[in-house]
């Protein structure tokens, strides 16, 4: 697997997650700043992802094998944490 979609990938997944903590609130009608920075946020993060996925050469792409699995290990555990909040909050 190149790295390249792994990593935007990982970053999709962090916006994703974001979102999706963030939906409940907006979906129930509370509006804040910082719900809205987050939803802005993740949205933005996601979209970057594809687009950096379509537009970037795998060839060219460089990233160090630590901060690699960090950003993997990041996106797993804030999407575990989002999907057990979602489930576990009534």
């Amino acid at each position: 697997m190149e790295r390249l979609y792994a990593y935007n990938g990982a970053l999709a997944v962090l916006g994703i997650s974001l979102g999706l903590n963030a939906l409940p609130s907006l979906a129930a009608g509370e509006r804040s700043i910082p719900l809205l920075l987050i939803a802005v946020g993740s949205s933005g993060m996601t979209i970057g992802a594809v687009y950096e996925s379509l537009s970037t050469d795998p060839v060219e792409f460089e990233i160090s094998a630590g901060a690699f699995l960090a950003l993997i290990a990041a996106a797993c555990l804030s999407l575990i944490g989002t999907l057990l909040e979602l489930i576990i909050t009534p």
